[in-house]
């Protein structure tokens, strides 16, 4: 069982920024990220193609007691089960550097980041 995956440059540079002007830890980012992604729809094939010299996080760090939450979310968003070689770190990655991209945006939309992380459905 793999335990760590590393992030993409670009991933590390975001959670970096929206670390130090929000206030939030990777642990709090990339729960963001991830359902910010499954949001989003499903993964392309560019989504698995971004580098691995970011952060290195590992699964605890991730999930955090939510890690069955967030395999059956992608289990129901994929319509398959999905084994752990599946899930972590294949689809957890693609899904983490996708949904900090989005999570990007999002902050790019005004000062009031956490309402309007919070009210995302509101503004379809």
């Amino acid at each position: 069982m793999i335990y760590k995956l590393r992030t993409s440059k670009e991933t590390m540079k975001i959670f970096e920024e929206l670390g130090t002007s929000q206030g939030l830890q990777p642990f709090a980012l990339s729960k963001i990220a991830i359902a910010l992604s499954i949001r989003f729809g499903s993964l392309s094939d560019e989504d698995f193609s971004a580098d691995t010299e970011g952060l290195e996080l590992n699964r605890q760090t991730i999930f955090g007691e939510y890690e069955g939450l967030f395999k059956a979310l992608l289990a129901m968003e994929k319509k398959a089960p999905l084994s752990d070689e599946d899930f972590f770190p294949t689809l957890v990655k693609a899904h983490l550097d996708r949904g900090a991209k989005l999570l990007k945006n999002e902050s790019r939309y005004g000062m009031h980041f956490y309402a309007n992380i919070l009210t995302l459905d509101h503004h379809i």
